[in-house]
């Protein structure tokens, strides 16, 4: 007599059909003894899929007879909890159960997944679950050209505070000190303003030098007269200060004057400006009286080894402008054009002025200044911004607010360096408003801290001052981003803006063999924080990731 003894899961059944019949044919006075165990436990899904913020993910089990446990064989850590890990029992028990798995937010820019396993604890078979979870980031491609070249860029800077009208507020050697040394935020021009009386001169020196030291430009923009050269005129019913016809060598020399004294001091000035913003009332000139005095004293001026600065029109108008640029011998002696962005510039959609000035100033260099031989093209000398400055509720001082600083400091800049511009100059440094906190009730941070607007024009100033703007394209519109070629081609630096509520996996190919990538990031969160990009095996690709309303400094270098 025979005897057999099988035991059959679930997944056995057509094998015990075939015995069954097997033994059917067998005589009879063979016993057969058939025991069927049909003890399980499986995952009735192969794979679940969590959202790549993270949060609970469920996947339906079933089991009979079985005592089972949920295990991870290679726990990776994003799977934080389990909302059961054992359970089931012996015998005819059958049950069913959703379990849930929590998992933490994908902040990498890879797919990911996890493998779960459902052990059946008396019989050691396993039921295997995939739980997949994509990447917040999306693809973001930059490319670089480094062929196509365009303007020269000088550097970033900002004013220093006047003593005439912020005599408590003025700004310290540990203030310059943080603004200019290259370890710290690095900025390289440094704006004076020419004082009337000459007894004030003095009080930028030491300030001035220091900045100097570091390797900054130095220039400097008279607003008012000496009170003897001025007289009042009328303009559009508004009486203005206004320069005597009579008076115009008088006022060569005292810019000259300035040059000399601060020389005799040790401030090399790299330019002076011939007026700040000849359309407003600190003094008036119309515009061909700007040409004039140009085209006659202008020569006086640079003799002394500064450069001459113009028109420096309040919205870098052309009715100002042209006039400088148009005139042959005036633009011959125009080192620097020159202007500031108070009347619109970036948000062309908001009106059509504001589309024109757009174009008009960013069209200059292709249309007069490409081919001049000038040393640099255009520079934006003064702007700031303080929106609900006079405001009682701190809730409404937006200046305070990283998205208003990033959506007008950080597109403004960029703005302007992809329109050619070669200088970035903002108002006063040391302000609530400005680079660095001061002693305001509004300032968000201690004096002498930067805010976020110091990091902004900090991303620019130690990464695309002493450069050459390069072709760069992005294929994403909401993400901004120009790049920047050294001297001797052996260094590239991109700033990059994320003006999305995405997360970017950024990968941008270079020209040459990668030996060092560095980056830095500022926003709402981080400042200036050091951030890996990751070189591709055969040195020519880097990658990094790109959080969501940041900004990205980055660094690729050819040569240690």
């Amino acid at each position: 007599m025979n005897n057999f003894c099988l035991k059959l899961n679930k997944k056995g059944i057509y094998f015990l059909l075939f015995i069954t019949l097997l033994f059917a044919r067998c005589s009879p006075e063979e016993k057969t003894v058939i025991i069927i165990d049909t003890s399980y436990a499986v995952f009735l899904q192969d794979t679940v899929t969590v959202v790549p913020s993270g949060g609970d993910v469920f996947a339906q089990m079933e089991w009979l007879g079985a005592v089972w446990k949920i295990i991870m064989d290679d726990d990776n850590g994003w799977v934080e909890d389990i909302s059961q890990k054992e359970g089931g029992a012996d015998g005819d028990e059958k049950g069913q159960l959703f379990v849930k798995f929590t998992c933490t937010e994908n902040k990498t820019a890879e797919t990911r997944q996890q493998e779960v396993f459902l052990v059946n604890k008396s019989k050691g078979e396993r039921s295997k679950l995939v739980i997949k979870q994509g990447s917040n980031y999306s693809k973001l491609s930059i490319t670089l050209n480094v062929a196509v070249k365009y303007q020269r860029v000088a550097g970033f800077g900002g004013m220093c505070n006047p003593v005439i009208w912020t005599p408590s507020n003025l700004i310290s050697k540990a203030d310059l000190t943080k603004m200019f040394a290259p370890d710290q935020l690095g900025y390289n021009i440094l704006r004076l303003m020419v004082y009337p009386e000459e007894r004030h001169w003095p009080a930028d020196v030491e300030r001035a030098k220091e900045a100097q030291a570091y390797g900054a430009l130095v220039f400097a923009s008279p607003w008012h007269l000496p009170s003897d050269m001025e007289e009042k005129i009328i303009v559009n019913g508004k009486e203005m200060r206004h320069l005597k016809p009579d008076r115009y060598q008088d006022y060569a020399n005292h810019l000259v004057n300035y040059i000399h004294h601060m020389k005799n001091n040790g401030v090399e000035l790299y330019a002076i400006s011939v007026q700040n913003e000849p359309d407003m009332d600190f003094t008036y000139w119309r515009p061909q009286e700007v040409v004039n005095f140009i085209k006659t004293y202008g020569d006086q001026i640079r003799a002394t080894g500064v450069r001459l600065m113009a028109p420096e029109h309040c919205g870098f108008g052309p009715e100002h402008t042209d006039p400088v640029l148009n005139d042959p011998i005036a633009f011959s002696k125009t080192d620097i054009v020159a202007g500031h962005l108070y009347q619109g510039f970036v948000k062309v959609s908001e009106s059509s002025y504001v589309h024109n000035r757009h174009a008009y100033i960013t069209g200059l260099y292709n249309s007069k200044l490409a081919n001049s031989g000038k040393e640099w093209s255009w520079w934006m000398t003064e702007h700031l911004f303080n929106t609900g400055e006079s405001e009682t509720n701190p809730a409404l001082w937006q200046f305070q607010k990283w998205s208003y600083m990033f959506e007008n400091l950080g597109k403004e800049i960029h703005t302007c360096m992809e329109g050619y511009c070669s200088a970035y100059i903002y108002w006063y440094l040391k302000r609530f408003y400005g680079m660095i906190g001061d002693t305001d009730r509004r300032s968000p941070v201690p004096q002498g801290v930067p805010l976020k607007n110091g990091y902004i024009l900090s991303h620019y100033a130690k990464y695309a001052s002493n450069t050459t703007r390069i072709k760069a394209d992005s294929d994403n519109k909401d993400v901004n981003v120009t790049a920047y070629v050294n001297h001797d081609g052996t260094e590239i630096t991109i700033v990059l803006l994320n003006f999305k509520n995405t997360n970017f996996k950024m990968v941008t190919t270079t020209p040459f063999d990668i030996v060092s990538a560095t980056a830095v990031e500022t926003s709402e969160t981080a400042d200036m924080k050091t951030i890996e990009p990751v070189v591709s095996d055969n040195r020519k690709n880097v990658s990094l990731n790109i959080n969501p309303q940041s900004m990205v400094s980055i660094r690729l270098r050819a040569t240690d």
